[in-house]
Formats: structure tokens, C-alpha cells, sequence
């Protein structure tokens, strides 16, 4: 009986082509749950990762199955142990790696005589961003292990976070050995003792030469990533630490046992795209910006976006600024965005439920309806708040205002940043809400706790300012800083068609004439900042969800920002009465 069924299942497989499946890993951040509001017996406002993984249809228009693998953010826990050791160490993160990581294995089908291999996406927020990218580059050095050498992957796992180690012997060769009595792989394998140097070439060479051992061995399979998609990934190697636990026995602020995880971008990656924060300045929360090796072939994005951290990777309450960077993404991955010359092959990118990101938009509208008058200074294409998220215990380890286009390299080794080597292929965009929120009088960053929102009132009372300020991300710092903060952009110029942005500009000039593209211009004096001194605003991709979504939220004005940010043409000067931001 077996073997008839055998029979009929190896006769049908010859007739029939398989579809490659879509694998998709979507990784939460730091005490993030899409399930959490049971567990805590309240409703928490879902991140965008959350939010685009519920977004996905079972299967696209041409039946490629869409799996989705979400995993919960560390700290997520039942016991208190883990909710405040993992969210505030990152212990716990090596775990979520090793889980995503078995997830593809037991899932992924490579390429055969008739189909092509699955398709492989790599998406988080925050911590869940360096799992990601840690995944990406766990994928890259060694693909993904077949069955007969998954028993062993912890011995393997533990040879790739060791890499660069002193004094560490590789386990997994041994142990594949005598667990399947299989002696060859011991009498033909290279030298492959770990450099013990701090020298990413020499530990890249050291991995390659383990990879294709592997491969040699029939122990694992080649496999691209069709696009790794993540949210403000921060910290100087993409895993911070709280600043209250940094305080106990000199704890660094990243986690020194992950320190060799490689969040490099490879060549297996064909596309990668990273919203960043403009607003976020918490001093651990360094972004970590990729940057591209020469001859890349890697398609990278990276777009810097009005608003702190959790604004870019959603969990406010308030979704006004997470909208726009949940459209941007889904943009990305779904192919909208791509080069129209590109050729479009559904197995490459995601589908969405259109109908679902249509909800996603409504609710945010009724939310500020709830709100009444406080919301009303909220509504708007861009016009969401933007928060100060350096609350305590955050602000006990300082602040630090980010730098678009003036990013050192990172030294692996100490966790450093470098004096003298900046990247230099970092592939950087301003979006174009930071311009509509400038120019359509959008309110400053806002306080978030109670303490914050009184020391702003008294410090209004004392400098005699009425009214709330407009957002001005280009802003100069006074007396060193210790008065005002610079911008996360003092010293770039926006370049388009406006004299001067030091008011708001209420009104759009649809005249034929003008620049090609809007841009920023660096006209400070760090002479470090990105090669050209110029970064371009991000273009909408056309008809996309960030489309509708400005289509949604800004009607009125919709048609003008649109033009502007794919034609040009722009402002004329306005009244004096438009400068001054709306206040409750």
C-alpha cells in the first residue's frame, strides 16, 4: 500500500510544477507582542511590523503561497525575569535568530530541474531589525542547512557568533561527525581555525571556506534573500542596551557576546530598504546605517523620516507618522517602487490586502475624531506627532541628535565609532512628509510624559513664547547646544524653489519652471558629511500606498506634493498669520 501511494505521488510530481513559496520572517521589537494585549490584559498599539505581516494575503495573485513567520519582540515574556533582563539586556536575541533561522529550514525548498528556489524576506522594527539583518547575514556566510544537519545547527550557530573569537575551536564538524558516524567530513576538511583577528576580511574568508566545506558535504544549500525591509535599526552594532542596566559592573552599551553577529549587506540580498528616524536622540539609539561594499550589487534604500523611534516603527497610540512609513515599506516590497525597466516577477515581491491598509488608514482619522480639538492639529498628511522619546531612564545616558549623510564607520571590535572613515555608499533619501511637514506648519516634537509637558509650559512662560513652534529639523543650535539642540539636519539646505525656510510656506506655486529634483544641499562645516553634500528626496512610487495614503489624509494638497516631489515646481512666500503652528 505504501509503495503505491509512492508511485502515485512520484507520477503526479512529474507532471506537475511546483510554485515557489514566498517565506517572509517578520521580527518584532523590544517588548513587543501582536498577542500582548491578552496577555497584559490591555490593548497595545501594534508596530508596523505587526501591522504589514497581517497586511499579507495567504497567497498572491498568481498562487505563490505567502507564509508568515512573525516572532514577538524580546522581553515579551510571562516572567518578569524575562520582560525587564531581555528588554533591557537583549538577552534572549541569539534565541530569536536560532528560531527564525529553523523556521526557514524546515520550510525552504531550493531550486530544482523545473522550479525555481523559494523566496526569502527578512522584515523587523527596532531589536527585531538587527534579528533580521543578523538572519540576512547568518544566510549569506552559510545558506540554509539541510535536514541531515540540522540536529547539529547549535554547534554551527555557535561557530558563526564565534567567528573572530580567541580561543574558540569550530564545534560543528566534530559533531556532525559522531553523531552520523560520518568520519569523511573530518578526514577532508581545510584549516579552518578562526582568525583570531579583529579583521572583517580575514573572518570573511575564514567563513567562506567554512560555507563551502558545508556545501562539499551535501550539509547545507545556497540561498538569496529577495529583500530585507526594517525600521530604524539602532544602536552602534544594532543592539543597544538600557542605559539603567549600562550602570551595573560597566556594562557596555551593546552586547558584547553579539558583537561578531554580521549585519552586513551581502550580495544574496538583492534589495534592502531602512526607514530611519529624524526625531529620535536617545544617546544609545544611534542608527545603524547600512552601507554598500564596492561592486555591490544589493538594490539599498535608506529614507529618513520625521519622528522618534516608535513614530518610524509604530506603537503610539498616534499612527500619523507610522502610516507613512508602513505605505513606504509596502511600496518597497511590493515591487511599486522598483525600476519600470525591471521586468515584474510576482515570486520577487509581496502582496498585500489593499483593503486591510485602507482600515489601517481609517482607523487613525477616527482616532483623531475621538480626540476632538486635540486632534484637529494633528490631522494631515505628515502632520502627526512626533515624540521626545529620551524619557527616564533613557535621558540619564545623555541625548544625541542623528546626522543623515555624516555617519562614521562602525569598528566591529569596539563598537566604536571611526574618526577618520565615513560611509560612503550609504544610499540616503529625505522623505518628502519631512518637506510637507516644514512647510505646512507641522508642530515641533512633542513632550511625552507629564514631567516633560510641564517643563516645556515653563519654559514657554519664561521665554514668553505663546504659541507652540513650527518643525524645523534644519535648526541651529544655540550657545553650544545647551540652550537649543541643533536639527538632525543643521546644516543641510533644502533646495526647493523657496527663498528661505525659516517660515512656513502654506501655498504651492504649480509653475512649469524650476529644479529637477528636490534636494538637500550640506552647507555646514563638518567636512566629513556624505561625498557629494547632497541628499535627494525619496519619489513616490506612482500609484503606490503612499499615494493613497496622501490621497487619504491631505486631499487638498495631495496633487501639488505629488507633483513637487516627482516633477518640481513649489512655494510662494505667505502671510505672516500661517507661520505660527497650530496649538491646542
Amino acid at each position: 500500500m505504501e509503495g503505491r501511494h509512492h508511485s502515485a505521488a512520484d507520477e503526479q510530481s512529474r507532471h506537475q510544477i511546483r510554485l515557489p513559496k514566498k517565506l517572509i520572517v517578520c521580527c518584532d521589537g523590544t517588548w513587543m507582542d501582536r498577542d500582548n494585549g491578552y496577555k497584559a490584559g490591555k490593548i497595545q498599539s501594534p508596530s508596523n511590523v505587526t501591522r504589514i505581516a497581517r497586511a499579507m494575503l495567504a497567497e498572491d495573485d498568481a498562487k505563490h503561497l505567502q507564509i508568515v513567520y512573525y516572532q514577538a519582540g524580546i522581553g515579551t515574556g510571562l516572567g518578569i525575569y524575562d520582560q525587564l533582563l531581555g528588554g533591557g539586556t537583549g538577552l534572549g536575541l541569539s534565541e530569536n535568530v536560532r528560531e527564525s533561522y529553523a523556521f526557514l529550514a524546515s520550510n525552504y525548498s531550493p531550486k530544482d530541474d523545473f522550479s525555481p528556489p523559494d523566496s526569502i524576506f527578512l522584515l523587523g522594527f527596532s531589536r527585531g531589525a538587527y534579528t533580521a539583518r543578523s538572519l540576512g547575514g547568518l544566510i549569506a556566510a552559510l545558506g540554509i542547512l539541510t535536514r541531515k544537519a540540522m540536529p547539529y545547527f547549535c554547534d554551527l550557530f555557535r561557530d558563526w557568533e564565534n567567528a573572530g573569537s580567541e580561543s574558540y575551536e569550530p564545534q560543528f564538524f566534530k559533531a556532525y561527525a559522531e553523531g552520523s558516524n560520518d568520519t569523511a567530513v573530518l578526514e577532508n576538511m581545510p584549516v579552518l581555525k578562526p582568525p583570531h583577528e579583529a579583521d572583517e576580511n580575514r573572518i570573511d574568508t575564514y567563513m567562506e571556506s567554512y560555507f563551502r566545506h558545508l556545501l562539499a558535504f551535501g550539509l547545507t544549500q545556497e540561498a538569496n534573500i529577495k529583500a530585507t525591509g526594517v525600521w530604524d535599526t539602532v544602536g552602534a552594532l544594532g543592539i543597544p542596551v538600557n542605559p539603567f542596566f549600562q550602570r551595573f559592573a560597566h556594562m557596555p552599551a551593546f552586547i558584547r557576546e553579539m558583537k561578531w553577529y554580521d549585519t552586513r549587506l551581502s550580495n544574496r540580498t538583492e534589495n534592502a530598504f531602512h526607514a530611519l528616524a529624524l526625531d529620535e536622540h536617545r544617546f544609545p539609539f544611534s542608527p545603524a546605517v547600512w552601507e554598500l561594499d564596492p561592486g555591490s550589487t544589493t538594490n539599498l534604500k535608506q529614507v529618513w523620516f520625521p519622528g522618534a523611534h516608535s513614530n518610524c516603527g509604530g506603537s503610539y497610540e498616534d499612527y500619523g507618522m507610522a502610516n507613512i512609513t508602513l505605505a513606504w515599506m509596502m511600496d518597497q516590497l511590493s515591487g511599486n517602487s522598483r525600476d519600470p525597466s525591471r521586468l515584474f516577477n510576482p515570486a520577487d515581491w509581496i502582496q498585500f490586502d489593499d483593503d486591510f491598509i485602507e482600515l489601517c488608514f481609517t482607523q487613525n482619522t477616527r482616532y483623531y475624531n475621538r480626540l476632538g480639538t486635540e486632534g484637529e492639529v494633528c490631522k494631515g498628511w505628515a502632520m502627526g506627532k512626533v515624540y521626545n522619546s529620551n524619557t527616564f531612564p533613557q535621558s540619564l545616558a545623555g541625548a544625541r541628535t542623528r546626522m543623515p549623510g555624516r555617519y562614521p564607520k562602525t569598528d566591529y571590535e569596539t563598537g566604536l565609532y571611526s574618526t577618520t572613515k565615513m560611509l560612503e555608499n550609504s544610499c540616503e533619501y529625505i522623505h518628502s512628509s519631512t518637506r510637507a511637514r516644514m512647510d505646512l506648519a507641522g508642530r515641533e516634537v512633542e513632550p511625552q510624559e507629564w514631567y516633560q509637558k510641564i517643563a516645556r509650559y515653563i519654559w514657554r512662560t519664561l521665554t514668553w513664547q505663546p504659541y507652540v513652534r513650527t518643525y524645523r529639523p534644519q535648526r541651529k543650535k544655540l550657545l553650544g547646544g545647551y540652550l537649543t539642540r541643533g536639527g538632525p539636519l543643521e546644516g543641510w539646505k533644502l533646495v526647493d524653489g523657496h527663498a528661505s525656510h525659516a517660515e512656513a510656506n502654506m501655498e504651492i506655486d504649480m509653475s512649469p519652471g524650476g529644479i529637477k529634483q528636490v534636494h538637500w544641499e550640506y552647507t555646514g562645516t563638518d567636512k566629513t558629511c556624505e561625498p557629494s553634500g547632497i541628499i535627494k528626496e525619496d519619489i513616490f512610487a506612482a500609484g503606490g500606498y503612499e499615494e493613497r495614503l496622501l490621497l487619504h489624509d491631505q486631499e487638498g494638497l495631495a496633487d501639488q506634493i505629488l507633483y513637487s516631489n516627482n516633477r518640481w515646481t513649489w512655494f510662494k512666500k505667505v502671510s505672516r498669520e500661517n507661520k505660527i503652528a497650530k496649538t491646542f
